[in-house]
């Protein structure tokens, strides 16, 4: 029972809150014509449902983000650019994987051609 519990707290069944975004999650960009996935090249140690658990400093171009074909604003190979240090927004503050949040699905990322990459599906299944 106590698995089942610590499961939908995990998850974000309980309370309605956000849920942990984890390795695999659908990606969509703003100004891009696919969709992307999050990568996560080394696990933080937690998981949930065998998926890695990200957080909110998991955000490398292509090490992380996968590209989103072709831009609307350039015209170009649609592959994500962000100022340093960058980060997603809204994580779970009191929940830290490597000593930064955990990954919610309502973060938000801004790309420098004017993009706004969001989380379409948490990648839990």
């Amino acid at each position: 029972m106590l698995s089942l519990l610590l499961q939908m707290l995990l998850s974000g069944i309980a309370g309605g809150e956000h849920s942990y975004v984890v390795r695999g999650a659908t990606l969509k960009c703003s100004n891009g014509t696919d969709p992307g996935v999050l990568n996560l090249p080394m696990c933080h140690g937690v998981y949930i449902k065998d998926a890695s658990v990200m957080n909110i400093k998991d955000c490398l171009p292509i090490t992380n983000i996968s590209t989103f074909g072709i831009c609307k604003e350039t015209g170009d190979f649609c592959q994500p650019a962000f100022c340093n240090p960058a980060q997603w927004s809204s994580g779970k503050e009191d929940v830290l994987l490597d000593e930064e949040p955990a990954l919610l699905n309502n973060s938000t990322l801004t790309c420098l051609n004017k993009g706004i990459i969001s989380i379409e599906n948490d990648g839990q299944k």
